[in-house]
């Protein structure tokens, strides 16, 4: 059972000089804020989207976002005990949401160590462009220049089911092989192949990090591997989700990086942008520092490398220097 709302809709009354309440959500003018007045600190006594046992808080001014015990232990300087008997719990149910986002760094230790189990491995006769034989190396060069995309850390391969792709790798930030994906420069029907399914990893399970950069950084969060090489060569830290749609374990991944959604300028792409970014606030946000912006190409190109193959890296730069802007919803947390 959630928190009861009355029970807390008196708690607030009682510590709040003005208390709305909209819908599910009571509203309060933020202690996380300097000078609010404009309750931009919402309460869901229910639990939120993922109906959490211990309630939800946000304050939209902040963006500093926990569990109601918390929020009672903050405003009234008390003990967790103390602030579950305020709230009328008796007994426990399972994790508030802090706890749950302790978890995230372990986590993404986790799924480093079980990717490493697949023992995954370059497909055969794969080997760096620059000591390819004068045939592959000249195919991949003229088509990775044609892209203004540089041919360091990339590889050809040369013979069997992957010959003629562009063999792109996925390191974790630990510099361990984890996924690959191989783009044809031949005119095969697929134009992407990864590892095998046998191998246990997929595309949802990883991300394409061009760098790793220290925690709270931003990272520019593209759809396929060459978007994110362009605006790596921007000077940008870009990273790769593989196409439209961001995995639990992929918004997870970015949890320690402040977030532009750069996605591609079509109609899936917009809708993409307004869903990733509900998961990114839903799933893994949680630390008051993080915040979500977006930017995308000008409506005349389709994705960044177009963008970057018609202009330069500075323009580029500059554009997205120009054009970027937070992402600020008014949607009430609950109603997520």
């Amino acid at each position: 059972m959630p928190i009861d709302f009355d029970t807390f809709h008196n708690w607030a009354q009682d510590r709040f000089d003005k208390v709305q309440v909209k819908g599910n959500e009571i509203c309060l003018n933020s202690i996380f804020a300097d000078s609010d007045s404009k309750f931009h600190l919402w309460c869901n006594p229910s639990g939120g989207k993922n109906e959490r046992p211990y309630g939800v808080f946000h304050c939209w001014k902040s963006d500093r976002k926990g569990s109601l015990v918390s929020l009672v232990m903050e405003v009234d300087k008390c003990d967790r005990d103390e602030a579950l008997k305020t709230l009328g719990i008796s007994k426990l149910r399972g994790r508030p949401i802090e706890e749950i986002s302790e978890d995230l760094d372990q986590d993404q230790a986790t799924w480093d160590i079980t990717l490493l189990e697949k023992n995954l491995s370059l497909p055969p006769q794969t080997v760096k462009i620059n000591q390819a034989n004068i045939y592959w190396y000249k195919k991949a060069k003229e088509y990775l220049d044609s892209r203004k995309i540089p041919s360091d850390n990339l590889y050809i391969c040369t013979g069997g089911k992957y010959q003629g792709r562009i063999i792109i790798p996925y390191y974790s930030p630990k510099g361990n092989l984890i996924y690959f994906n191989g783009r044809t420069i031949v005119g095969s029907e697929l134009r992407y192949r990864g590892p095998e399914k046998e191998c246990g990893v997929g595309k949802e399970d990883v991300l394409f990090f061009t760098s790793f950069p220290e925690r709270d950084a931003k990272i520019y969060l593209c759809e396929g591997e060459f978007d994110a090489l362009s605006l790596a060569a921007c000077g940008l830290v870009g990273v790769a989700c593989g196409g439209k749609n961001l995995s639990d374990k992929q918004a997870t991944m970015l949890s320690n990086y402040k977030v532009c959604l750069a996605l591609d300028t079509d109609e899936a792409g917009i809708t993409a942008l307004e869903r990733m970014y509900q998961k990114l606030v839903s799933i893994c946000l949680i630390n008051p520092t993080r915040r979500i912006s977006k930017v995308q190409p000008p409506e005349n190109f389709k994705d960044w490398n177009q963008f970057l193959c018609e202009h330069n890296a500075k323009i580029v730069s500059s554009y997205i220097e120009a054009k970027e802007e937070e992402l600020e919803s008014e949607i009430p947390y609950g109603y997520r």
